[in-house]
């Protein structure tokens, strides 16, 4: 009896296991599909959209929220890479921002004399910007296994525009990742190597068709590098140069690379005037890609908020980008005079 008993169960045991195992796969597929679906609405929209915002905030939250979920689908066989270097990307500016409002504590704790506070404000301005360094170098890495590591002289096939608009905020991103883990004392360990490639890789795409931006990159990694630099090479005139060609574009990135190369070298008289050329050009600006124009402009702000608040204790004045706290009083000064207060 027990035998006849295994007998009828052993197919149907089969039949179980198996339908289970259909019911996973077709799981998969569904997810799959699923991904497939995001991935290609996310760059034939999302993108487009988000990036014609000037709402930074609300595309390093999306950054922040919309990554983990975006990049799961890798493990079901979708590809978000390009997407995910966009995104961690914007989700590095919110760690960057906050590593900013601490610095700027910590500026205002020293101005008082309040050494306890402006020893707990740089420890939290090292562990925000050891985030961002963490999110931008995911970003670049991300950017190296989907178009390879290039070698001296070689390009990736960037044949769409979208290729060439996540080849350049990439190889920026990895610029940037040692910057913040300077900020942040090494920890995370962003290999030094990565300015000297990110200079070759900006060569690969057209610094016309993308407002003077690639070249200003090199420029400003041959100014803190000099020994980066080709013989002969000039980085200011050519951090101008890209300044004015993003003036005339109506995407200001180029300005904004001419006032960090400033500040980092200690250059007050060039900075002042980096941040008051930036605000004067504020107008005509490329609708298409205002949330690049915007993190541009969170930047400056933030330039010009550390140079306020070491000599007054206060960030810029609202609607007084541009103007600085020595300046001769005018008719037409823009401050605020309730924000001097």
């Amino acid at each position: 009896m027990r035998s006849l008993i295994t007998k009828v169960l052993r197919p149907a045991r089969v039949l179980i296991a198996g339908g289970a195992l259909l019911a996973l796969q077709g799981c998969g597929m569904i997810y799959k599909t699923t991904g497939d679906i995001l991935v290609s609405f996310g760059q034939a929209e999302l993108l487009p959209y988000m990036l014609a915002y000037d709402d930074v905030r609300m595309g390093c939250i999306m950054g922040e929220a919309q990554t983990p979920l975006l990049m799961s689908f890798e493990t079901v066989g979708s590809h978000p890479g390009r997407l995910g270097v966009m995104t961690f990307v914007t989700s590095a500016v919110c760690a960057e921002q906050l590593a900013l409002e601490s610095e700027l504590r910590y500026l205002r704790a020293m101005k008082e004399g309040r050494v306890a506070e402006a020893q707990d404000a740089r420890i939290e301005q090292k562990r925000w910007s050891a985030l961002a360094a963490e999110r931008l170098l995911t970003a670049y890495q991300r950017l190296e296994v989907e178009y390879g590591k290039q070698n001296e002289g070689e390009c990736p096939k960037l044949n769409r525009k979208l290729d060439q608009l996540v080849w350049l905020v990439g190889n920026i991103a990895g610029a940037q990742a040692l910057v913040a883990d300077g900020a942040a004392d090494g920890v995370v360990g962003v290999p030094r190597d990565i300015v000297g490639k990110v200079a070759r890789n900006a060569s690969c795409l057209s610094n016309e068709n993308w407002w003077g931006a690639p070249e200003g990159l090199r420029a400003t990694i041959w100014n803190l590098l000099p020994q980066l630099a080709p013989e002969g090479a000039q980085p200011w005139p050519k951090l101008e140069q890209s300044a004015e060609m993003g003036f005339e574009k109506g995407v200001r990135l180029g300005s904004a690379f001419l006032a960090l190369s400033a500040y980092s070298k200690g250059d007050n008289d060039r900075l002042r005037k980096a941040i008051r050329d930036f605000a004067a050009n504020d107008e005509n600006l490329d609708p298409d890609y205002a949330m690049i124009d915007a993190i541009a402009g969170v930047l400056i702000q933030g330039l010009s908020d550390r140079m306020w608040t070491e000599a007054t204790g206060k960030r810029t004045p609202v609607n007084g980008l541009g103007t600085f706290w020595d300046d001769q009083p005018s008719s037409g000064s823009k401050v605020d005079i309730d924000d001097l207060l």
